[in-house]
């Protein structure tokens, strides 16, 4: 279990790596790490956070800054949809068992068994809506992936989507690829990008000169489509 250190309002979560004499400040939204070369002791860390604690506060505040508040369910606004504004309703209904967030038309709808006067918790929003963009990003994902591997002629493993805070895609060296579903947000060329990306790791397992020119090899847009995750992703990764 990685070691944790409190930093003022935030815990520091310390991770043991190969770097040689160095250290590295990792900021996501789902908190702050550090990393430290492996044979750092207990002690030395410690002490090293204690010295650097003003940079470390300063820079994580700076960091978590950057990242948007996040994002809230009102009915009557929009939300993002592959890359389009879609118009997002709640309706009040007895004829449904429990809350569903589904497709209808050009808007999406929630439906909620519950006293019109009752406001159903944004947790309870969220897992519904995550399960929604799981099932919109499968659809369009999953056929889209046959489709790009045949023409790289490569063979990825099991695919899988799932919740990640700070990336949108893995590939593993077992040829496992497991995808964020909040792409479900983003434009499909960008998830097509996306797909590339993960499916040229099954040729390089790194991000060398090689990949990079396989990847545009496929996606000759790859500089837009990685500017528009530059600037849109944190937005989508607040939701």
């Amino acid at each position: 279990m990685a070691k944790q250190i409190q930093l003022g309002d935030h815990q520091l979560t310390i991770v043991k790596t190969t770097r040689r004499g160095s250290i590295a400040l990792k900021v996501s939204p789902d908190g702050a790490s550090l990393m430290v070369p492996k044979q750092f002791s207990d002690q030395t860390i410690a002490e090293l956070v204690a010295s650097q604690a003003e940079w470390l506060l300063s820079s994580i505040d700076k960091q978590q800054a950057k990242w948007p508040a996040k994002m809230t369910l009102q009915s009557g606004g929009t939300v993002p949809l592959f890359g389009e504004p879609i118009r997002y309703t709640e309706d009040h209904v007895t004829a449904v068992r429990s809350l569903q967030v589904r497709l209808e038309g050009n808007q999406v709808c929630a439906f909620l068994k519950t006293h019109r006067q009752l406001k159903l918790p944004q947790a309870t929003l969220q897992q519904k809506w995550m399960r929604f963009y799981r099932q919109q990003l499968a659809d369009y994902l999953l056929p889209r992936l046959v489709i790009l591997a045949a023409e790289m002629g490569v063979t990825p493993g099991e695919v899988t989507i799932r919740t990640y805070r700070s990336r949108w895609g893995s590939c593993y060296a077992d040829g496992r690829i497991q995808f964020n579903w909040r792409l479900a947000m983003a434009p499909k060329p960008v998830i097509d990008y996306v797909i590339v990306h993960e499916l040229c790791h099954l040729v390089h397992p790194n991000h060398s000169r090689d990949f990079w020119q396989l990847v545009q090899q496929y996606c000759p847009d790859m500089l837009k489509h990685k500017a528009w995750i530059k600037q849109q992703g944190p937005a989508l990764m607040a939701f």
